[in-house]
C-alpha cells in the first residue's frame, strides 16, 4: 500500500457532522487521530479499566497504531489484516510515520527511556 498523502482517503470511517467527504468517504486527515486513538483504547482496554487510567498508554501508543492503520497492517476495527502481523509492512509504516511525525518518536522514546534519544 503506498503512503497516503494529504487529502487521500481511507475507507470504513464513519460520517459525522463537520467532516469533508468525497464519494461518501471521509478524508483521512480530518479524523485519523480520533479514529486511531479509539482503536488504541480498544486494543489496550481490559477488565473495565477506566479511560482516565488508560489515557497515558493511549497517548504513547496511538502514533504506532496510526502507522499500522495507514499501511493496512490493521483494519478499522483494530484487528490485524489477514489475522496476522505483517512485520515488514509494520516496521516500514513505523519508520515512515516517525519520519513524517518526529514528535511521535519523541513521545515514545520519552516513555520508554525517560528522554528522546539523540540523533546523529
Amino acid at each position: 500500500m503506498p503512503r497516503l498523502g494529504e487529502g487521500e482517503l481511507i475507507g470504513g470511517l464513519q460520517s459525522s457532522a463537520g467532516r469533508r467527504y468525497l464519494g461518501g468517504m471521509a478524508i483521512w486527515s480530518d479524523n485519523i487521530e480520533a479514529v486511531v486513538r479509539a482503536l488504541t483504547a480498544k486494543r489496550l482496554g481490559h477488565n473495565g479499566i477506566s479511560a482516565e487510567k488508560l489515557a497515558p498508554d493511549v497517548d504513547m501508543r496511538w502514533h504506532m497504531n496510526a502507522a499500522e492503520f495507514e499501511r493496512g497492517v490493521i483494519d478499522e476495527t483494530g484487528e490485524y489484516v489477514g489475522g496476522q502481523i505483517d512485520w515488514a509492512r509494520r516496521m516500514a509504516g513505523h519508520r515512515d510515520w516517525t519520519n513524517r511525525h518526529p514528535e511521535s518518536r519523541a513521545v515514545w522514546e520519552t516513555a520508554q527511556y525517560g528522554a528522546p534519544l539523540p540523533r546523529n
